[in-house]
């Protein structure tokens, strides 16, 4: 819990909202600023930069969460006289505070209207880290308005939230009092006590549901003839049905819902379309005319959501033993930039030593991609998935995924070296011709042919030489 003590003596302030927090009508009396919820609220988180530290975000925005008005003495009151002095207390939902470190006596909040009369600046309570449904931090603080008075002409609170010595861009806040009383002692006057625009973000291009709560004030008499019609900015069009509703006749006191379907276009850049609400209505007993309190909703508007994922970059099999390479591109199409991208792998027998990925923030228009490195321990097919999280411009968190599979062969077996040598033994060609023996019959009879040749050759030569002698002899004699 961080606690900023810009005024350590602002008792009596914490002891007003914890009346406030007592009080089961506090949640209700929420108008034109609804109660956050998981799927609504900002989850703008700060990005680690490449030094690993977290870097400041100028996105965000901030909410009303709860209301109350009490007297002097810290009671809550229901009814706001002209010219009566009242407090006001709101607890504030902050997300560009908490993103971009700012303390509690950074924060400035002025009520911006003729309606009512407030000096000076809201007193700020400490301020509290609360964590959404989404898993996303932000501030928790009281703005205490005290001693404001009611001037009368209106319901509507207009208050400018900002942040001293900062970046951060000015949020304009805004509540409907719906205890303020400005009128005929006869004739009931009309305002608006509640608006809500769904529990959805509203984005660009989708139709939108806007419901208001019409409340005739007190009075003698009803209200005949009450119609409620909106004027609306450039770039929000009705998606069916008409800028007014007829909803004829009215008690004092009484209330009345009704609902427009509306549609921003395709193209809305504004940010904020800021729409007029009117009603009138004339008193059944006096035939007065009576014009309400003219009203204006401020309604947050984001481009659609186009992040798009490529196609898979992977091997259909490896052999085991190996490793496999796996990657996923992906693009962001729409107009606004995307945060706190992340990708996580997922699957049995992957191997992977990362599983998740801090990808950072995707700009318009940019493309990236991810990879993981596998070395599967087994055989058969190996089933994995990719999922990448991320935070569009409304801080709320999406998810993706993409499946893949592959398979994982086995490795060559080369068995032992008894085996190795049998095999190379069977590997031997086939010898073929005549058995060894043979071949030695052979050379033994082709020695003693050659001997006997030889012993012949020899005899024959010594009998030549023996007549040649003898013939010799004979003629000596």
């Amino acid at each position: 819990m961080k606690k900023a003590s810009r005024f350590a003596a602002l008792l009596a302030a914490v002891m007003l909202f914890g009346s406030v927090a007592a009080m089961p009508a506090l949640a209700e009396d929420v108008t034109s600023a609804p109660v956050p919820t998981a799927t609504a609220e900002p989850t703008v988180t700060p990005a680690p930069t490449d030094n690993g530290q977290s870097a400041p975000n100028n996105s965000g925005s901030a909410y009303i969460i709860a209301q109350t008005v009490t007297d002097a003495a810290g009671g809550e009151i229901t009814t706001i006289d002209r010219d009566s002095r009242f407090n006001l207390i709101l607890r504030v939902a902050d997300y560009g505070a908490y993103n971009n470190f700012i303390p509690a006596d950074q924060i400035s909040a002025r009520i911006n209207s003729s309606v009512f009369t407030f000096t000076g600046n809201a007193e700020v309570g400490q301020l509290y880290e609360e964590t959404d449904a989404n898993g996303a931090g932000y501030y928790s603080y009281v703005l205490l308005f005290r001693d404001v008075i009611y001037n009368g002409g209106g319901n509507s609170v207009p208050i400018n939230l900002s942040y001293l010595n900062s970046t951060v861009a000015m949020q304009q806040l805004s509540v409907t009092l719906g205890q303020c009383v400005d009128e005929d002692p006869d004739t009931p006057n009309l305002m608006i006590r509640a608006s809500s625009y769904g529990n959805e973000a509203v984005v660009a291009g989708t139709p939108f549901t806007l419901t208001l709560t019409l409340y005739a004030t007190g009075g003698q008499e009803n209200l005949n003839d009450v119609v409620i019609s909106l004027t609306l900015p450039d770039g929000i069009t009705m998606t069916s049905g008409s800028l007014s509703s007829y909803l004829g006749t009215m008690a004092p006191k009484s209330t009345r819902d009704v609902s427009f379907s509306l549609t921003p276009s395709a193209g809305f850049t504004g940010g904020v379309a800021n729409i007029t609400v009117n009603s009138v209505g004339t008193g059944a007993d006096t035939n007065k005319a009576v014009t309400g309190m003219s009203t204006t909703i401020s309604v947050p508007v984001s481009q659609p959501d186009r992040f798009e994922l490529g196609q898979l970059e992977l091997s259909d099999s490896i052999t085991l033993g190996d490793s496999a390479s796996v990657t996923l591109n992906f693009v962001n199409k729409g107009r606004d930039a995307l945060s706190n991208l992340e990708a996580t792998l997922s699957g049995d027998n992957l191997g992977a030593d990362t599983t998740v990925q801090y990808i950072g923030n995707l700009n318009a228009g940019s493309s990236n991609s991810v990879d993981f490195d596998m070395t599967p321990t087994q055989e058969g097919t190996c089933n994995g998935t990719i999922t990448l999280t991320y935070e569009d411009a409304n801080g709320t968190l999406k998810t993706v995924s993409k499946d893949f599979s592959f398979s994982v062969q086995p490795a060559m077996d080369y068995g032992n070296s008894g085996d190795m040598d049998s095999n190379m033994d069977d590997m031997q060609p086939q010898q073929t011709g005549l058995p060894l023996w043979a071949y030695l019959a052979i050379g033994a009879a082709v020695i003693v042919v050659v001997v006997v040749i030889v012993v012949v050759v020899r005899k024959k030569k010594k009998a030549a030489a023996l007549a040649k002698l003898e013939e010799g002899n004979d003629e000596d004699i």
